[in-house]
């Protein structure tokens, strides 16, 4: 009885981690598929990249960018002021290109590089973005957008460079 309680336990000890990381990897790979088709779907099917977004959803652009920084927006907002009232008028034509050229992830979150490429209101936006997502109940419940302020400020908002005096 010792033995077969002996080889159980050390049994179990082989096969629970290998379930625990099948069940990561699985967690993982799904956050990977659901923010590669959120990415995918953003610009041209709005209502799939919506039923991606969990109704606690908020999304912040990172930065220093005066215009478009560090302002919140939830759910309903990030489609009606972020997309509608601030990407839009930038970007009149819409993006040419948004690919997902890599991407990373665990059970609680994911961050996809990506390279865009669009014309703007002051010619060409090829920019490069990090997008990290985090998840919650399977749906994305952040996101937080990283990419080259200097290309926002000088591209789209016709800032001009100068040495600090």
């Amino acid at each position: 009885m010792k033995i077969k309680a002996f080889l159980l336990a050390t049994l179990l000890a082989f096969i629970v981690p290998a379930n625990a990381a099948d069940h990561q990897q699985t967690s993982a790979s799904k956050n990977i598929v659901t923010a590669t088709k959120f990415m995918e779907t953003l610009l041209t099917d709005r209502e799939t990249a919506d039923s991606l977004l969990h109704p606690d959803f908020d999304f912040l652009f990172m930065g220093i960018s005066p215009h478009l920084s560090n302002v919140p927006y939830n759910k309903k907002t990030y489609w009606s002021v972020w997309m509608d009232q601030v990407i839009a008028p930038l970007v009149p034509d819409g993006f040419k290109k948004v690919e997902v050229v890599d991407a990373i992830g665990d059970e609680k979150g994911v961050a996809l590089m990506v390279e865009g490429d669009a014309d703007g209101i002051n010619g060409r936006y090829n920019n490069n973005y990090v997008f990290i997502f985090k998840f919650k109940e399977g749906k994305i419940a952040s996101l937080r957008e990283y990419t080259s302020d200097l290309m926002v400020e000088t591209r789209l908002y016709k800032q001009k460079l100068s040495p600090d005096q």
